[in-house]
């Protein structure tokens, strides 16, 4: 199943829905608990609702790096495979560039 998410095999809704948008939001909330928890990063606790991922020790920010990547190389192989409406494909498009080039501001800022 990985294989094919990579491979842009399943169905775009489901890459961007169900991977893209729920199990990126699990696997980051489960980062910064593991964070909170091996690292004592006990200020993370009070922004918890902003989730501010400046605080975040280098290895988790590596891990969201290389995270986020990955997902976004298999929604944008997904919305290649899309044979519905263009305007579908043009929306993920954007919405991956971006998501990609955001992920400067957890090291620069």
């Amino acid at each position: 199943m990985i294989k094919d998410f990579f491979n842009g095999n399943i169905k775009l809704w489901k890459s961007y829905w169900l991977i893209g948008e729920l199990l990126n939001g699990i696997v980051l909330l489960i980062l910064f608990n593991l964070e909170i928890y091996f690292f004592n990063s006990s200020n993370l606790l009070t922004q918890i609702p902003f989730l501010n991922f400046n605080n975040l020790t280098l290895f988790s920010k590596i891990i969201i790096f290389l995270w986020t990547i990955f997902i976004s190389i298999g929604i944008w192989r997904s919305a290649e495979n899309y044979n519905g409406n263009i305007i579908w494909i043009v929306l993920t498009f954007i919405i991956v560039a971006y998501r990609c080039y955001s992920l400067r501001l957890i090291f620069f800022i």
